[in-house]
C-alpha cells in the first residue's frame, strides 16, 4: 500500500490525533492509512460523505448521451460513457458516471448546470482524459477520481462545494494535474469546503489563459496530496487581469515547492492553516 504521508499528517491535525510540535502520529493511526484519517477528519469531504449516497437505488441509464432538452433531470443512474450537455437547467444527481474519453461531463455553454452527489470516475492510467467535469454551474458533494483534472470551470459564475477530488491519474506522457482549474472568463466563483488530494501541479489552478478572472473565493478547503504548489494564481498570460481573488481559512499540506505560487496578481491570502509536508511517500 502506498500512503501519502503529507496527507496523513495533515489530516491527523484535522482529526486532533497529532502532536503539533512533533508531528507524531501513533503507529496504529499510521497503519490505518490515508482513508482512515480521512474518515476521522469528517468535517471535510471524503469517501464516506460524497458521491452517491448510501442506499441509493441505481438503474442503468438508457437515455441520450447528448442532452438537448432544457430542464432534464438525471437521477439515480449508472452511466457508462461521457455525457454532453447542450441544454440549460440540467441536473445530474445521485448517479455513477464512468468514462474513457476527454471529458466525463462536458457542459460547456450550458446555463445553470448542476451535478451533485455523484461519482465520476475516469480511465486513470489506461486512458487519456482531461476533466471529470467541464462547465460552469453548481457542483456539490461529488466523488471524482482517475482523471487528469477534477473540475475545469468555464466562463461565468460557479459554486464548487463539498467535493472529494483524489487519485488523479492519466496515461499522457506529461500530464498537468489540477484538482480545480480556473483559466479565464470566470466572474463569481466560490470554491468552498472541498477535499483535494492533488499531485504534481496543483489543487487549485488559477490562470488567465482564456480571459480575465474576477471574484474567486477559495475558502475552507483541505488541500493535500503531493502537488508542486497547493494553489497557483498566475496572471502572466494575455487573457486579462486577475482581480479579487481570496484564499482564506483553508487547511493546506505543503507542496513540493510551497503552498502558493503567485505571479502578476495580488490575491488576498489570510487565515490559512499551513501544515507540514512530511516525507513524500512510504510503502
Amino acid at each position: 500500500m502506498t500512503v501519502l504521508v503529507s496527507t496523513v499528517v495533515a489530516l491527523a491535525y484535522l482529526a486532533g490525533v497529532v502532536d503539533p510540535k512533533t508531528n507524531a502520529i501513533s503507529r496504529q493511526l499510521l497503519a490505518g492509512g490515508e482513508k482512515g484519517l480521512l474518515e476521522m477528519a469528517s468535517t471535510f469531504p471524503n469517501a464516506t460523505n460524497t458521491g452517491v449516497p448510501a442506499g441509493t437505488n441505481l438503474t442503468q441509464y438508457t437515455g441520450p448521451m447528448t442532452i438537448t432538452e432544457n430542464g432534464t433531470v438525471i437521477d439515480g443512474m449508472i452511466i457508462n460513457g461521457p455525457l454532453r450537455v447542450m441544454a440549460d437547467d440540467v441536473v445530474i444527481k445521485n448517479s455513477e458516471i464512468t468514462f474513457d474519453s476527454t471529458w466525463g461531463v462536458d457542459a460547456e455553454g450550458a446555463k445553470n448546470f448542476t451535478i451533485q452527489d455523484s461519482d465520476v470516475v475516469g480511465p486513470g492510467s489506461s486512458g487519456d482524459s482531461n476533466s471529470a467535469i467541464l462547465g460552469s454551474g453548481t457542483f456539490l458533494r461529488n466523488d471524482i477520481s482517475q482523471v487528469e483534472n477534477g473540475i475545469t470551470l468555464t466562463g461565468g459564475q460557479s459554486t464548487v462545494k463539498g467535493n472529494y477530488i483524489h487519485d488523479l491519474e492519466d496515461s499522457a506522457s506529461d500530464p498537468h494535474y489540477d484538482g480545480i482549474s480556473v483559466q479565464g472568463g470566470q466572474d463569481g466563483v466560490l470554491i468552498e469546503g472541498n477535499t483535494i488530494l492533488a499531485r504534481d501541479t496543483s489543487a487549485v489552478f488559477i490562470k488567465n489563459d482564456f480571459g480575465a478572472i474576477n471574484d474567486v473565493n477559495v475558502t475552507n478547503n483541505f488541500l493535500g496530496g503531493t502537488p508542486g504548489y497547493d494553489i497557483y494564481v498566475d496572471g502572466r498570460a494575455n487573457g486579462g487581469p486577475i482581480t479579487n481573488v481570496s484564499i482564506t481559512d483553508n487547511h493546506l499540506s505543503m507542496g513540493g515547492y510551497g503552498y502558493y505560487s503567485v505571479d502578476n496578481a495580488s490575491p488576498t491570502i489570510s487565515g490559512n492553516t499551513e501544515l507540514p509536508a512530511g516525507p513524500r511517500r512510504v510503502r
